[in-house]
């Protein structure tokens, strides 16, 4: 498989970000640095395979019921990172690729930081780390989860330095984030940014404190109260918000293409026709090029992704959002609603 490499140093890169973070360019300009990043943002498809293949093999150890898949950022969510923070580097972003690992329990996210931190051997090295499960901090998002970000050491010097980034979350953890992705890719919400209306966002902290409360980790700041104080607040908000009949009424018609023994996906999202077309490939530079095609379309009613993993089903499973599955969600939230009041 020919991998792609950087065809421009880091210099240029980040010039081309900061070109598109301030905005005023020519199209030709700006189509010069959308590829410039573009180029950057593949050039870690095989440092990400790297650190999947360490890190699945450790997840597969603590659980037989983990699932791994690894994709790389979408290049309008880097331009939109970079117009929202026009300053920042590209060569800094520690996610342009990026690893996902859901467990079945807080206990199995400890075993796996344990083993991969203790890995002492391992070709590829830990940097950085932000525990999001015990230290959730100030934010009000509610997001959970632990990260680790990766530096590429191994054996291909073209690669040497790449940056990698490993989200790690329960299964809990996963259905509240992805709950807040669906609502922002088929309701034009940014919750998980952080922004939008403030009983939404309310509404999402309750969830994370009570989720919290059921695994023994520490609630959020400014939702550290009583869990049957929580459960009312929370009936209250989704009375009045709706937003479990908003989440379910977000069925995507899924069409899928190619064999399902090929392990490259492209996933193609028509938000308002609520579609999801799986194109399914077996090698990986076509899928880039087709992804650059649809990349260059510009076209908002369209979320494209390239994701890899080992069969459909783990890819569901992995990035329900895109399928807009938020069961697991509903489920949870439905049963701390009917949940009696005893104050």
């Amino acid at each position: 498989m020919a991998w792609v490499v950087k065809q421009f140093s880091k210099t240029q890169v980040n010039k081309a970000g900061k070109l598109i973070g301030a905005g005023g360019a020519t199209l030709s300009e700006l189509s010069e640095a959308r590829e410039k990043v573009a180029n950057y943002r593949s050039a870690h498809a095989y440092p990400l395979f790297s650190v999947t293949i360490h890190v699945r093999k450790n997840a597969l150890a603590v659980s037989g019921d983990a699932i791994v898949a690894r994709r790389l950022k979408r290049l309008p969510t880097i331009i939109d990172k970079l117009e929202r923070h026009p300053n920042m580097n590209v060569t800094t972003m520690h996610d342009l690729g990026g690893c996902r690992v859901i467990l079945p329990s807080v206990a199995d996210v400890d075993a796996l930081i344990g083993r991969l931190t203790g890995a002492t051997r391992a070709q590829n090295a830990i940097v950085r780390s932000y525990d999001y499960l015990r230290e959730p901090g100030p934010q009000a998002t509610g997001y959970r989860g632990m990260h680790l970000v990766y530096e590429y050491r191994a054996t291909k010097p073209e690669f040497v330095g790449s940056l990698v980034e490993v989200q790690i979350r329960t299964e809990l953890q996963h259905a509240w984030a992805t709950a807040v992705e669906t609502l922002d890719l088929f309701g034009g919400t940014r919750l998980k940014y952080g922004s939008g209306d403030a009983s939404l966002k309310r509404f999402f902290l309750l969830v994370s404190a009570l989720m919290a409360v059921a695994e023994g980790l520490p609630q959020p700041p400014l939702a550290q109260e009583d869990p049957e104080v929580l459960r009312a607040e929370l009936r209250e908000l989704e009375a009045d918000l709706g937003v479990l009949a908003r989440l379910s009424s977000y069925v995507a018609l899924v069409k899928q293409f190619g064999s399902e023994k090929r392990t490259t996906f492209l996933m193609q999202l028509h938000r308002q026709e609520h579609t999801l077309y799986l194109e399914l490939f077996n090698n990986s530079s076509e899928a880039e090029a087709k992804l650059g095609d649809l990349e260059a379309l510009g076209d908002d009613n369209i979320d494209a992704v390239l994701v890899s993993s080992s069969k459909v089903g783990m890819l569901q499973s992995a990035y329900p959002n895109y399928f807009a599955n938020t069961t697991a969600f509903s489920a949870f939230v439905e049963q701390q609603i009917e949940s009696e009041v005893d104050l």
